[in-house]
């Protein structure tokens, strides 16, 4: 059996798709992203804050709102002297800092968390989070979705001053 000149370019057309189909389907098998499921940021991506408000307990209190391209900072109950560039390394800490998903069952006894509340400028309502700083790691609950990520402890210092 002969083949024409246009049944060869059939086979060879064919065989080019199925090979494509067979890579691409496996490619998320040889080549999973990384950290889709163990790694997420604290922020939704890109992300503007607007305001953020740092309760360390019921006395204690920092406030950073954005005044046009600056940023305003309140402090009750603290002595905090951060210049708007030392604000705005916080701000980009929080915009991309991530960290590993932990277990939903994490267990803080006698442990009080530092409340943070983050205005943005593409979510409708405030996002809300615990930070606990361990000896070791940073914990982080998101309250939205009761998520649990750890970070490392030199993050700690990056986005909660004074600590």
């Amino acid at each position: 059996m002969k083949l024409s000149r246009t049944g060869w370019n059939n086979i060879i057309i064919f065989s080019v798709m199925i090979i494509i189909l067979l890579i691409s389907a496996t490619n998320d098998r040889l080549f999973p992203e990384k950290g889709s499921d163990s790694e997420k940021h604290l922020l939704p991506e890109h992300s503007v804050i607007l305001t953020l408000v740092i309760n360390f307990d019921g006395k204690r209190q920092l406030t950073f709102e954005r005044v046009g391209r600056a940023w305003k900072m309140t402090s009750q109950g603290l002595l905090v002297d951060l210049s708007n560039q030392q604000i705005e390394q916080l701000m980009l800490a929080w915009q991309q800092s991530s960290g590993l998903v932990q277990a939903d069952d994490i267990l803080i006894e006698g442990l009080s968390g530092i409340e943070v509340l983050i205005n943005t400028a593409t979510q409708k309502h405030e996002l809300a989070y615990m930070v606990y700083p361990l000896v070791d790691q940073l914990l982080v609950l998101n309250l939205q979705n009761k998520l649990w990520l750890a970070l490392p402890k030199a993050v700690a210092h990056q986005l909660i001053p004074n600590q």
